[in-house]
């Protein structure tokens, strides 16, 4: 099973079947799925079927987290999940592992995604022993490309996406880098 993770001000859980109800409300957002979803709405069966997948993950020590703030008990989702089929056809992007976040509009602009992130890079780094994250982007999400920057991601390029083209990102997690500017 994964471990409960830290941040300053919150929690990272593990996800689990229970986390429906709050994972449904929070990909139905508008503002969430626009980037997330390509603006599709999710079945709840999808939904679902993602949280199955986060459990059959938990043996290498990925999937999906609960984003626990202080003041409220599902401020979203993150994760480390294998990179995906989409992002894949991107030589670059093969064998990785990339991390999600999705918070609810609430908790935007308040730090929260980048404690979740940090959480994520340190545990990564840490207890997984990975070398290094990748991510995908969808090229007009600017929030969350200066989080990939404000955390130490570095663009290494772009690639098609299934609905708007994506900028990939790259952070080493080796010795000689200390992850997110932020943990240092």
């Amino acid at each position: 099973m994964k471990p409960c993770l830290s941040m300053p001000r919150g929690r990272l859980r593990p996800a689990s079947a229970n986390d429906l109800d709050g994972f449904a409300r929070l990909m139905h957002d508008e503002q969430v799925r626009r980037y997330l979803c390509d603006d599709n709405v999710l079945p709840r069966a999808t939904l679902a079927a993602m949280l199955a997948n986060s459990k059959q993950l938990d043996s290498r020590g990925l999937g999906l987290w609960v984003v626990e703030s202080m003041r409220d008990c599902f401020a979203g989702i993150t994760g480390l999940q294998p990179v995906s089929m989409q992002a894949s056809a991107a030589p670059a992007m093969v064998g990785g592992v990339e991390p999600i976040i999705a918070l609810n509009p609430e908790h935007w602009g308040q730090g929260l995604a980048g404690e979740a992130l940090d959480a994520m890079i340190l545990y990564a780094r840490g207890s997984l022993g990975l070398s290094r994250l990748v991510a995908a982007v969808d090229q007009p999400n600017a929030r969350s490309q200066s989080l990939m920057r404000r955390c130490g991601f570095t663009a290494m390029g772009g690639a098609p996406g299934p609905a708007k083209e994506l900028v990939l990102y790259e952070l080493p997690l080796g010795e000689a880098s200390q992850g997110s500017p932020r943990l240092r």
